[in-house]
Formats: structure tokens, sequence, C-alpha cells
């Protein structure tokens, strides 16, 4: 009886996300998650003279099965630019990794391209331009 019990609650557990692949979706958002923060601390908005020196990181959720994308305006000229940019491509490859172990993967998405925000230079900043 009592190994029937366990039996069905591991069952159960498994049925829902309870296994050792949510254990791993979870990993993946967490691993998402923090590359994208170590982004935005090295993707930072100054200095700038002209808006050829502002771009943005790219960043995508990795619980959205979708994996739309949003941006953060940053300074080419920042002497954390290179590395904002190499935490930003690696968050989306993570996100990437993370929507497969989803157990969402399978969703149908409707096909919207979002484009990074137009940018300015202003007080030595890279803004989004309203």
């Amino acid at each position: 009886m009592r190994i029937a019990v366990l039996a069905l609650v591991a069952g159960l557990m498994g049925g829902c996300g309870g296994g050792d692949s949510n254990m791993a979706y979870q990993q993946a958002i967490d691993l998402a998650n923090a590359k994208e923060s170590e982004a935005r601390l090295l993707g930072v908005d100054s200095p700038c003279d002209q808006v050829s020196q502002c771009s943005t990181l790219g960043f995508t959720d990795p619980k959205d099965p979708c994996g739309m994308w949003y941006f953060k305006p940053y300074s080419l000229v920042s002497t954390s630019a290179s590395a904002a940019k190499v935490a930003s491509d690696q968050q989306r490859e993570l996100a990437t990794r993370a929507r497969a172990l989803s157990s969402q993967r399978d969703v149908a998405c409707i096909a919207i391209i979002k484009v990074p925000p137009v940018l300015a230079c202003v007080a030595s900043r890279c803004v989004p331009v309203p």
C-alpha cells in the first residue's frame, strides 16, 4: 500500500512538472535571467556625443514561448560596451535553450517583428526617442 501511494505521488509530480525536466527548465531560466542582469549592468547609456555612438542590447524572455524581444539602449563607446554585447547575445542563447525545455514549446506564435527603438544622444546619454 505504501509503495503504491509513493508511486502515485511520484507519477503526479512528474505529470505536474515536478521532475528533473522542470528543474532543468528553471535552472535555464535562472541562467538567462542572470546573464540579462549582467548585460544590463555592463550596458551603460553614456557617454555619447552623437547618435552613432548608441545602440541597443536585445533580450528575450526565457519564459515566453514566443521569445518576444525587448531592448535597452547603451553606449558603444563605454568601456564595457563589448562585454555588454557579448552578455546580451549569451542571454538570448540561454533564453532559447530555456524555451526548448518548456512544456509550452509547441505554442503557436503570431509572427510579430519587434524592432529596436530609435535612439538619440541627449546630454551624453543614449535614450529612446518617444
